[in-house]
């Protein structure tokens, strides 16, 4: 089985690639094999200074464990920049992959592997580039805590890249799990710029927030006899001068057996 997952993981690393830094946090276990997903997240950024306010990101996905241990899914992002009168603009479509590495509680870390690329879809005064995403994932239970960690690395491709290199994100999330349809947990999201020619700490972006994790079976919500609604919800404080005051960020998902 090893040999399986190294092998598709060389070939995701082969194609030309996007990925997008969202404010989520990807879990190396949610393969959900056998599951249709319909995923929505969001996010829209807040801050009193002039033109950092307003910027919004929305992502609609559909997806399904391929295997027990790889998960892909398709989506369609939108995004609205910062400042007064910026459209909204549809603006890749990306395929998103995660290979689940380790059965859950079979090591001291769970790992996985995450590999996202994305086709830009805009042209002309709004050209943005292609770009692929990819690094470890690794999740760990403590007692009624889980914290899931990324490491992910960005890669601009094709002729509108803004820069060169890799850049380097990070993500964190450790959750209570006190009770199935609601519960409390605290996010980090970084964005350490480029590798070899980061900014300093103070002008990286960094933020931190509380958030609320939850689960409803749709049977008790009277809409169907099987599959589940997730939900996130949170709000992101700036903790650096190169992070926005603030964010409100979400996520809704349904998954349906087949």
């Amino acid at each position: 089985m090893k040999h399986l997952y190294l092998g598709a993981i060389a070939a995701a690393l082969m194609l030309p690639g996007i990925a997008r830094a969202d404010f989520r946090v990807i879990s190396p276990r949610e393969i959900d094999y056998g599951e249709i997903e319909i995923e929505h997240n969001g996010s829209s950024i807040f801050d009193r200074r002039d033109g950092r306010s307003g910027g919004q990101s929305h992502t609609i996905e559909i997806g399904t464990g391929i295997t027990r241990w790889w998960k892909s899914e398709l989506e369609l992002a939108f995004e609205k920049e910062p400042g007064r009168d910026q459209p909204m603009l549809a603006t890749q479509i990306v395929t998103e992959n995660v290979f689940q590495l380790t059965e859950p509680g079979e090591h001291f870390v769970d790992l996985g592997f995450y590999f996202e690329y994305g086709q830009s879809l805009l042209r002309g005064r709004y050209a943005g580039s292609n770009q692929a995403t990819f690094g470890p994932l690794f999740a760990k239970d403590i007692g009624r805590t889980t914290t899931t960690v990324n490491f992910l690395f960005t890669r601009q491709l094709g002729p509108s890249q803004t820069t060169q290199g890799l850049n380097f994100n990070y993500a964190l999330q450790t959750k209570w799990n006190l009770w199935g349809p609601l519960s409390p947990a605290i996010e980090v999201y970084g964005d350490a710029g480029t590798i070899g020619s980061s900014p300093k700490f103070t002008e990286q972006q960094l933020m931190v927030g509380p958030v609320a994790v939850g689960r409803l079976p749709l049977n008790e919500l009277g809409l169907g006899r099987a599959g589940k609604i997730k939900y996130e919800v949170g709000w992101l404080f700036g903790t650096t001068r190169g992070s926005p005051e603030g964010a409100l960020r979400w996520r809704l998902e349904v998954e349906v057996p087949f």
